[in-house]
């Protein structure tokens, strides 16, 4: 896969994502990880290539700009919800607040970036149909975030709490692959390493986590058998 912007050219980029593993993209500042982000999660079209498999849900760099300051957490939650009925496309303008990849449930959950035959794009799944519920509760521990916070506004969270709403958000879309694109990267040491062991737990679970940053010191002290993509 390659993302041209410009005068700058991201890759080429090769590699598996195995399922249920966590999978580092690694690379210093301005070497391209957001835009491979992006182009997992359907948010940027690589110029040549693509993202076999179905696409990811996307925990941005900056969870505060892409979470509705005037909204509360339990109703980013449930737009979610609402969204993950709708495919492609409306899925992602169903979530306009918020970063749902726009390619639909994963079903094996693995993928590989490069080249090849077949489409990117999943198809869109029925786990937010009529009848369908999320324990906003549940949710919200699993994520490391407190109940109570369900009805706070957006825009009173701190960094760590609107990282973690993003990764509650990543969850409730039942999107299998979840891209987190430096979600450590403005926060201090000890909610680095909460989102840092989340991300574990996460995997451990059966989700599929590709992460991207360049705090080695981090993954080298959570490091519980990734694999590694350096650009």
């Amino acid at each position: 896969m390659v993302i041209d912007y410009g005068s700058t050219r991201v890759g080429p980029v090769g590699a598996d994502v195995p399922a249920g593993t966590v999978t580092v993209l690694q690379g210093p500042s301005g070497s391209g990880k957001t835009s491979v982000c992006l182009a997992m999660t359907g948010f940027l079209t690589p110029s040549s290539g693509q993202v076999d498999g179905d696409l990811g849900v996307l925990v941005p760099q900056n969870p505060r700009e892409w979470l509705n300051p005037r909204l509360t957490v339990a109703e980013v939650i449930g737009h979610t919800r609402a969204a993950r009925s709708a495919g492609g496309v409306a899925r992602r303008r169903a979530s306009s607040d918020g970063a749902i990849g726009a390619g639909g449930r994963a079903s094996d959950a693995g993928g590989r970036l490069g080249g090849g035959a077949g489409s990117g794009a999943g198809a869109a799944s029925g786990a937010g149909a009529s009848g369908d519920s999320i324990d906003l509760e549940a949710l919200l521990d699993r994520a490391l975030l407190s109940p109570e916070l369900a009805h706070h506004r957006c825009g009173e969270l701190s960094g760590g709490q609107a990282a973690r709403v993003c990764i509650a958000r990543a969850l409730a879309s039942g999107i299998d692959t979840i891209v987190c694109d430096e979600p450590t990267a403005a926060l201090d040491s000890s909610n680095a390493a909460r989102i840092a062991w989340l991300i574990n737990d996460l995997a451990e679970a059966g989700k599929t986590i590709v992460w991207a940053t360049h705090d080695r010191d981090l993954v080298a002290a959570t490091d519980v058998g990734y694999s590694f993509v350096t650009l």
